[in-house]
């Protein structure tokens, strides 16, 4: 698995997966093909945009959309972003490519923070954002009102990983 330039039509496929989730996302309604291409132009393609999107390519194939956002140069922090082919999800690859954003943050951006934030709405995201917190050894705290999700207002857990967390982790997993 690797990150890689983001195509537009990477873009594309990115909104398919990413409206049949709404319960994850804070904007909370389906995505045109042309807001996409907006977002593409406006955001992939300005190099002084404060996001930075790759396409998550398996054997050279398009498996998912990964970004730091919101990043804050002068406090070394971004935001995780993470939107994967939802045939591929439960097989251990969101891991493999929370690691490679993590190290993007980490050893190339240099990045100090890594934060996100994920819905208890979102039962399978929640699950898989605390498994990563805990494999990372992060910080995570709870609010108790979030996403007004389906009649309710859910809970949201925002998380942290430290650069020092993620060094930690490769010498724990080497």
């Amino acid at each position: 698995m690797k990150l890689e330039v983001l195509t537009k039509d990477d873009c594309e496929q990115a909104r398919i997966w990413r409206n049949e989730c709404l319960v994850s996302l804070r904007t909370p309604y389906p995505l045109t093909k042309e807001q996409q291409e907006q977002f593409y132009h406006d955001v992939i393609c300005n190099r002084n945009s404060p996001h930075r999107y790759w396409g998550i390519h398996e054997d050279g194939v398009f498996i998912g959309m990964g970004g730091l956002t919101n990043i804050a140069w002068e406090s070394r922090q971004a935001e995780i972003s993470l939107i994967l082919d939802p045939a591929k999800r439960g097989e251990c690859r969101g891991k493999q490519a929370v690691y490679l954003l993590l190290d993007r943050a980490f050893n190339y951006l240099n990045l100090d923070l890594v934060y996100g934030e994920c819905y208890y709405a979102n039962t399978t995201g929640q699950h898989f954002w605390k498994t990563i917190v805990g494999d990372y050894h992060g910080k995570s705290s709870d609010l108790r009102k979030g996403k007004y999700w389906n009649g309710k207002t859910s809970m949201t857990m925002y998380f942290d990983i430290e650069k020092e967390e993620f060094q930690a982790y490769e010498v724990r997993s080497a």
